[in-house]
């Protein structure tokens, strides 16, 4: 038998550490001069290692699995006798030996298990945490956009417009509420008569200079009742007034048909 055999069937219990004793130390003194025995505990603990986080990644290689098991076994039987010196306490003391290795090997047994329990508890936690993270983020993502809202219909220097129509009852009205700097509009609309097939309203933000331009398409419920919120809009514009045609039910990018209802500030 080579001088680092004798020691083979220890190397398992040391990886999981659960050697102990006099035997524990003996296999040290070993390692630092067996090469070859230090290369085998470095297996052996990177397949523990794969044992441990396969509970929440990818499956170890079915060598480094079987190899680490097999190395258990040997735990299990027998140990060959070493050719060392057998003094008559250690006859006596054999039996407990046997006795002490196989409690060594359940406990290292229990040490796996519960180790690969809670990496797994430990990875579905970590996928709830995420979740209430992201569910958190999304809640105050629109908690923010609800407060500038009101921040922008509450400004001082936002400007406000009335739509009106002809006298004929009920009058169809819009108003408009705009604040330039953030290019905010918000457009609510009621009473609007009933629309021809294949016809939208669209409303259309006049600029002190330039064209017309479109700022939101609507189509008013069976109370006549429509509103636009914060469509987009070029930024910083400064608005002269606002004013709605009927269009093509896709829209258009300028007017094609003279206003119904043109805007004066209130």
């Amino acid at each position: 038998m080579n001088a680092h055999e004798q020691f083979a069937d220890d190397l398992a219990l040391y990886a999981l550490g659960a050697l102990e004793g006099a035997a524990r130390v003996e296999l040290e003194t070993h390692l630092k001069t067996c090469p070859e025995c230090r290369s085998e505990l470095e297996r052996l603990r990177g397949d523990v290692a794969l044992l441990a986080f396969s509970a929440s990644g990818p499956r170890p290689p079915a060598r480094s699995r079987d190899r680490f098991l097999a190395a258990l076994a040997k735990e299990s039987r027998p140990s060959v006798a070493r050719p060392v010196e057998i003094r008559p306490k250690e006859v006596r003391s054999s039996g407990w030996r046997v006795f002490l290795r196989s409690l060594e090997l359940a406990t290292a047994a229990a040490t796996i298990i519960i180790v690969l329990l809670l990496v797994r508890q430990n990875g579905e936690l970590q996928r709830r945490i995420a979740g209430l993270q992201q569910d958190s983020t999304g809640q105050q993502a629109q908690l923010q956009q609800a407060k500038q809202l009101i921040s922008s219909l509450t400004a001082p220097d936002a400007d406000r417009y009335i739509l009106v129509a002809g006298n004929t009852p009920p009058k169809p009205e819009g108003r408009a509420i705009y604040v330039a700097s953030n290019s905010t509009l918000v457009f609510l609309a009621s009473n609007m008569p009933e629309l021809p097939p294949q016809k939208i309203y669209e409303l259309w933000l006049i600029p002190t200079s330039g064209a017309p331009i479109p700022a939101g398409l609507f189509r008013p419920d069976a109370k006549g009742s429509a509103a636009v919120v914060r469509p987009p809009l070029p930024p910083g514009v400064e608005a002269k007034t606002f004013a709605i045609t009927v269009e093509p039910e896709q829209g258009s990018n300028a007017p094609t048909t003279q206003p119904i209802m043109v805007g004066t500030r209130g």
